[in-house]
């Protein structure tokens, strides 16, 4: 090697060991800099481990301190604060009840002989389960003589060992007791009966006069139930969702508002009962007049995803005082919206369903239920029975009908007449004339111009009262008929990806067929009708067609029982009209009547109505005062 390659490799070996010696000085830094970092994470892990412990000796503190002192506010009651949940199953022809030792209430609620819609769906037989578990909340406070006792917050006793019994005899009694002592204690006492959607509930205080402030005048009741959605359609089912009460003194039952968003009403009389009410199931509290003072009722809604309809919530005072009182007495009743069911258990719970108001209510209990019970006790097929019974309405008010037609008919008769008095005053100016010359000829004819309106006017209530009873009619829940699976909801021959507002996101076949028979029946409803102004013609047109694209918005998710039930009424009033205009009403004939009339009318000294010889007696004390203005001024 020469010199200068030995001279290169002396200067790559320096800087290979400088470069190695730099490396190495900052790696000696960099595992300083981490042990440094290590020190000081270990240094505030044990700082958080002291701090953990001093919380955990701080709460351990608080925790003794919150227990002595609630064991000296509720001596032995503070026991029953801590325990665990077991649950008790009792079964009878109707329901299935369980009851939890956690506040001694109610856990859940099946329906044996009924199933929610989506398992009726699927095929699946699992009955309806009302509610469960924290959907019920119950509690009821009282005043000891040293703090406020809320029994949902502590586990009760049972003397019943088994988990599930059945109810073999007339009626099983479920004891849960709250101890004060061995021989004072609270005592929830439920008595649940062999056939009956009632159960019994008994508030017992036993041997408890030393425990409860004897100043005390009222228990408090918080009652909460989140109700689950059952039926097929969300929101009509949450437009019966709602909470109803019943006063001992008035008839009537007041209901908070089922469509509004979230209601709440305050109430300042003794109450009867509380219904938390579903479309077609309620959870009643009967209390027999027993609360009393202030009562507030909250509704709150649920969401849609979670298939949860409302939340109703009551909170009451009831009358109690342990030197007077040892027991309160109330009642449970978790039953179907079937009319005959509610009524048989008394206490106006029929009135919980829908029907309408005063005349509504009456043809509905007076005539439609008793004929629609008459034929389900024959009929297996409930389209069948409503075809019937929609028969029967048509026969009903085939009458009103009748006149109806014929009314029309006249006007009809006389449209040439009409219209030569139209020819006579073109001018609008002269409009007045023209109607009293129509109005004259209808007089002489003796033909009434609201005579095919009026009977159409007494047909409403019966229209109205069927538009309440079939929505509320549990008697159609989950019956079937052509492509309706279910006549109490919506039939439905497309769901659409998407909803549209005011119509939603199905189309109903029964619907569109009931818009479709609207539309003819009134187009020849006003084929008979004459003697009509523009604006009358006008708002004619507008009836045949907008009002059936309203009603098919409107019913889209009704019903499907009321909307085949409007469609079939349609359908035999376009019958009715073809054959009686066809087979029994002959205008020539009618034309011919008329014209008689109308001679005998002319021929027959003029009478003057009430209305002519009031206007001429107006007329003759007018001159009368103006003649003796007139003399008062000669005088003068």
């Amino acid at each position: 090697m020469d010199r200068n390659t030995v001279t290169g490799l002396i200067l790559i070996m320096v800087i290979l060991g400088g470069y190695m010696w730099w490396n190495s000085k900052n790696a000696e830094i960099y595992q300083k800099e981490q042990r440094k970092i290590q020190d000081s994470l270990r240094v505030v892990e044990r700082e958080r481990e002291v701090f953990r412990a001093q919380n955990q000796v701080n709460d351990s503190i608080e925790k003794a301190r919150a227990k002595a002192a609630t064991e000296a506010n509720l001596g032995k009651f503070a026991e029953a604060l801590e325990g665990s949940e077991k649950l008790l199953t009792v079964e009878n022809e109707k329901l299935t009840v369980r009851f939890s030792n956690k506040g001694g209430k109610i856990h859940s609620i099946v329906f044996k002989d009924y199933q929610k819609y989506a398992d009726f769906k699927e095929g699946n037989k699992t009955p309806l389960q009302m509610f469960s578990g924290d959907d019920n909340n119950f509690s009821m406070t009282v005043m000891t003589n040293t703090d406020y006792l809320k029994t949902a917050e502590f586990y009760f006793d049972t003397q019943i060992k088994d988990n599930s019994l059945s109810v073999s005899s007339d009626s099983v009694n479920i004891p849960f007791r709250l101890y004060a002592d061995s021989a004072s204690y609270i005592e929830f006492l439920y008595t649940v009966y062999k056939d009956k959607y009632k159960i019994g509930f008994n508030v017992n205080f036993v041997g408890m006069e030393k425990h409860l402030n004897p100043r005390a005048t009222v228990v408090n009741i918080d009652w909460k139930l989140a109700l689950a959605q059952q039926e097929k359609g969300f929101v009509n089912e949450n437009n019966y969702t709602t909470i109803a009460y019943k006063t001992p003194v008035e008839e009537s039952i007041d209901d908070l508002s089922a469509a509004s968003e979230t209601d709440n009403e305050t109430v300042k009389t003794k109450l009867e009962w509380i219904n938390f009410k579903q479309h077609f199931f309620s959870a009643i509290l009967l209390t027999n007049g027993s609360i009393n003072n202030k009562m507030n009722f909250v509704s709150h809604p649920k969401d849609n995803a979670e298939k949860m309809l409302k939340t109703c919530e009551a909170n009451v005072q009831m009358e109690f005082n342990i030197q007077k009182n040892s027991s309160i007495a109330m009642e449970y009743y978790f039953l179907p919206n079937h009319f005959g069911t509610l009524k048989s258990y008394g206490h106006s719970f029929e009135k919980i369903i829908p029907l309408g108001g005063s005349i509504f209510a009456l043809i509905n209990r007076a005539f439609v239920i008793p004929v629609f019970n008459l034929l389900q006790g024959h009929i297996v097929s409930f389209g069948l029975i409503i075809f019937i019974l929609t028969l029967l309405v048509k026969i009903l008010i085939f009458p009103l009908t009748w006149k109806s037609y014929v009314s029309s008919a006249k006007m009809k008769v006389l449209k040439p007449e009409v219209d030569k008095i139209g020819k006579k005053y073109p001018d609008t100016k002269d409009a007045m004339k023209k109607q009293q010359e129509i109005m004259a000829l209808y007089k002489k004819t003796g033909v009434n111009m609201f005579g095919g309106c009026l009977p159409m006017l007494l047909q409403l209530p019966i229209l109205f009262a069927l538009f309440r009873f079939f929505p509320s009619s549990i008697e159609l829940r989950h019956k079937s008929f052509l492509w309706a699976d279910d006549l109490s909801a919506y039939d439905s021959i497309c769901d659409l990806p998407f909803s549209i507002p005011f119509y939603g996101a199905h189309i109903s076949l029964f619907t569109l067929l009931m818009a479709v028979s609207m539309i003819i029946s009134s187009k020849i409803n006003m084929s008979q009708q004459s003697g009509l102004n523009a604006q009358m013609k006008q708002m004619n047109i507008m009836m045949v067609y907008v009002m059936p694209i309203f009603m098919l918005a409107f019913f889209n998710s009704y019903s499907s029982g009321l909307t085949y039930y409007y469609f079939l009424s349609n359908v035999i009033t376009i019958i009715q009209t073809t054959i009686i205009r066809e087979y029994f009403v002959n205008e020539d004939e009618l034309r011919r009547k008329l014209s008689e009339k109308a001679s005998k009318h002319q021929s027959k000294p003029k009478k003057k109505s009430f209305t002519e010889r009031l206007m001429q007696k107006q007329k003759e004390m007018e001159r009368t005062r103006k003649l003796q203005e007139k003399n008062a001024r000669k005088k003068r």
